[in-house]
């Protein structure tokens, strides 16, 4: 065995080594690899705590196998949650003396080399307290221990003595060193280490102190690589995509995911092995707790009925508009209104579905705690940033109702004045010099100016129920977010400008059968013809006689282009200016609607939340240790993936190469980007592709970006079974 990482945690590297015991049992994981062996450390409990809280052995392998059976099942398959082995603290120097004067050392880069003048000392040492005193015959008879420096008290030697013959077990001795600049006392210096019944020879070892992950405070992860792992557009040779199919030198997904795992580990053990409170203690917090569970219970009551009244109410105000016959039109003509009301109706009903989490992992691994949590907090989230903008969009309404109605009307008056009467006016006569078709467009310009008159009289008719719609406007925003008036004012936009999107619309007609005829007659002078099966143009023999009445078409389409073209561009442009507007406030709401304001409020306070990659950041030793009797012995560091190379040999004082787990946090573009892209993906291109299409060929032009819908579908449920499901979500939402 070449290398040996140990992931030893920050929080018990000194508090809980320091107490009076000197003997712990260590539990978590060993992931062995080829040539390396990766030991992941999650609780300590001393030897004497253990044998209080368990009567013999076979609870106390009970309560280890139930430990292991609530980690994700990923982690099971890797690597079982188990005892690694014990640690032993504050060792007498003639105990390192001892270890120390085998021959075959198992840890070379690590020895302590103690000189005494005793060199005929024996093996076995004696302690007192905690480690037993054990006889010299026990020593022999244990032939795999050159020392019994690990023999242990009650069931725990026997236990031990099954997993060596067996399975694994690591012996560790915690040695004050000062030598280290942090805040370190104790260094965990590994002993002897035991694979398969065979003693492993280390040569290189690498402690690596992590802060054990908590829900709610930060975890652990190795990044997103999803953008290195699209497919190419190419085909990629054999030998690249072998070389992807090899293993990585280490595979740290079962390692981070023990990490993860790591703090919910530590509690179930901590669990088992806490002893009761005082009395008076124990009662207070009884009946604290009691008076804490009554008052939660009837606010749970009290929401969840509160919540089932709202959804007597929608279920009701739906199935009356259901029934109305002008229903269907109005989801046509309001359809941003209706697609954004629907979607706050279903987040209001579904708020119980998403306090709800009956997964175990969310409560083991605390990476899967903090996206549970997310996802768990996204919809109320959206819902209160959604109102609280719409208060503010309703009482700035509310405020300055007479200014905002003077100016819609300045502007009503400005864009049927000075721009689309006098637009049609110019059109009429020589616009920009170009010699028009005069009969052509006079008719034009009348057409276009009669329906600009008899649009502007039907909404000087609507202009006295302005006030009110702005109140409509404001109390909607305030009752229902700020996404519903914005909706409604795309509507109000598109019935406003109607007239203009049907002058566009005629002369778009009028333009693209110009267009096709010119084209047809111009395939007619070629003697081609469009082969509609086939979707190409093949040879054909025209007669005299077509080609002469195609020159008598050809010469009058192609003469009235330019003035069809020249109405064309000019409502082209104003219809398009209104498309783009409606699209901008169509794009403002899907990204209110996306945005998660949970996880950006806990980037801004909690950046640890979001880890985005590990970061092995070695901590510097002096030159000088404060042991006079252990002396520097060279060691030759190696490196992990992330992690800093050293220089060869370097000189260590009795201490293993130590570093600091730490992780590359994401930015906030990182952390609302994948919204964002999961909602706008393959649009934005597709419709300018769409929009210039249908303008140079006068085809339809597109007026909404197709943005995808509500994802949830409308509920159907008893309202029993709703007013249950809110009760249990308010248990979900408590714990």
């Amino acid at each position: 065995m070449d290398r040996c990482r140990i992931w030893w945690p920050r929080q018990q590297d000194q508090s809980e080594l320091e107490s009076v015991s000197t003997r712990y049992l260590l539990f978590g994981w060993l992931f062995p690899h080829a040539g390396s062996v990766d030991i992941v450390v999650a609780a300590f409990v001393s030897e004497g705590e253990i044998l209080r809280s368990f009567p013999n052995l076979d609870t106390f392998q009970a309560a280890i196998f139930s430990s292991n059976k609530r980690m994700p099942t990923v982690l099971q398959e890797s690597a079982a949650f188990t005892i690694l082995g014990d640690c032993v603290v504050r060792l007498p120097r003639d105990f390192e003396g001892c270890c120390v004067k085998q021959k075959d050392q198992p840890l070379r880069a690590q020895v302590v080399q103690t000189q005494h003048s005793d060199t005929k000392q024996d093996c076995s040492i004696a302690f007192n307290g905690p480690l037993g005193i054990e006889d010299q015959d026990q020593s022999e008879s244990n032939g795999k221990w050159e020392c019994d420096c690990s023999v242990l008290d009650g069931f725990l030697d026997t236990y031990k003595k099954s997993v060596v013959k067996g399975g694994d077990w690591v012996h560790f001795c915690c040695k004050p060193d000062k030598s280290l600049k942090c805040n370190l006392n104790q260094i965990p210096v590994l002993h002897h280490l035991y694979l398969d019944d065979q003693k492993a020879e280390i040569n290189h070892c690498h402690v690596i102190l992590y802060d054990i992950p908590v829900a709610g405070r930060n975890h652990f992860s190795l990044g997103e690589d999803a953008p290195y792992r699209m497919k190419s557009p190419f085909k990629k040779p054999n030998w690249i995509n072998n070389l992807q199919k090899k293993r990585p030198f280490l595979d740290l997904d079962p390692i981070v995911l023990a990490l993860n795992c790591s703090n919910s580990a530590r509690l179930s053990v901590a669990w088992k092995t806490t002893n009761n409170s005082s009395t008076a203690h124990f009662l207070f917090a009884t009946v604290f707790d009691a008076l804490v569970q009554v008052a939660q219970h009837f606010t749970g009551i009290i929401l969840a009925s509160v919540s089932t009244i709202i959804y007597i109410f929608i279920q009701l105000l739906r199935k009356c508009l259901s029934h109305v016959s002008e229903h269907f039109i109005l989801q046509k003509v309001f359809r941003h209104s209706w697609k954004n009301m629907h979607l706050r109706c279903s987040q209001i009903l579904y708020w119980p579905i998403f306090l709800q989490d009956t997964s175990l992992s969310s409560s083991v691994n605390v990476e899967y705690a903090h996206r549970a949590a997310i996802q768990k907090h996204a919809l109320w989230s959206n819902i209160i940033m959604d109102l609280l903008m719409g208060f503010i969009l309703g009482a700035a309404l509310l405020l300055n109702m007479e200014t905002i109605c003077s100016w819609i009307f300045a502007l009503l008056h400005y864009m049927t004045d000075a721009v689309l009467r006098s637009g049609c006016v110019w059109l009429m006569g020589v616009p920009a010099g170009f010699k028009l078709n005069t009969e052509l467009a006079e008719l034009l310009g009348m057409i276009s100016l009669n329906a600009i008159q008899i649009y502007s009289t039907l909404w000087f008719m609507v202009g006295g129920f302005l006030r009110h719609i702005i109140q409509g406007l404001a109390f909607s925003g305030i009752l229902l977010g700020f996404t519903v008036p914005v909706s409604i004012f795309i509507d109000i936009i598109q019935l406003a400008t109607l007239h203009v999107t049907m002058l566009q619309w005629l002369i778009s007609l009028i333009y693209s059968r110009q267009i096709q005829t010119v084209t047809s007659l111009w395939r007619l002078f070629r003697g081609r013809k469009w082969n509609p099966l086939r979707q190409r143009l093949d040879s054909y023999d025209y007669t005299v006689e077509q080609h002469v009445v195609g020159s008598l078409l050809f010469t009058p389409v192609l003469l009235l282009l330019p003035t069809a073209s020249i109405f064309y561009i000019f409502f082209s442009i104003l219809s398009s200016t209104i498309i783009c507007l409606c699209i901008v406030l169509e794009t403002a709401i899907c990204i209110i609607h996306s945005t998660p304001y949970a996880a950006v409020i806990l980037w801004v306070t909690r950046r640890q939340r979001f880890p985005a990659g590990l970061m092995f950041l070695p901590m510097s030793s002096s030159s000088v240790s404060t042991d006079d009797d252990a002396p520097s012995v060279e060691y030759r560091s190696t490196s992990l993936s992330g992690e800093r190379k050293t220089d060869e040999p370097i000189h260590v004082h009795s201490v293993p190469l130590v570093s600091e787990l730490n992780c590359n946090y994401n930015t906030l573009g990182q952390v609302i980007g994948p919204h964002y892209q999961k909602v706008f993906n393959g649009i934005a291109l597709p419709f300018c592709k769409q929009l210039a299409h249908g303008i140079l060929r006068g085809t339809r032009i597109p007026t909404t970006l197709h943005l995808p819908s509500s994802p949830l579908p409308w509920m159907h449920i008893g309202i029993r079974e709703y007013w249950m499901l809110c009760r249990r979500a308010t248990k979900w939402g408590r714990n």
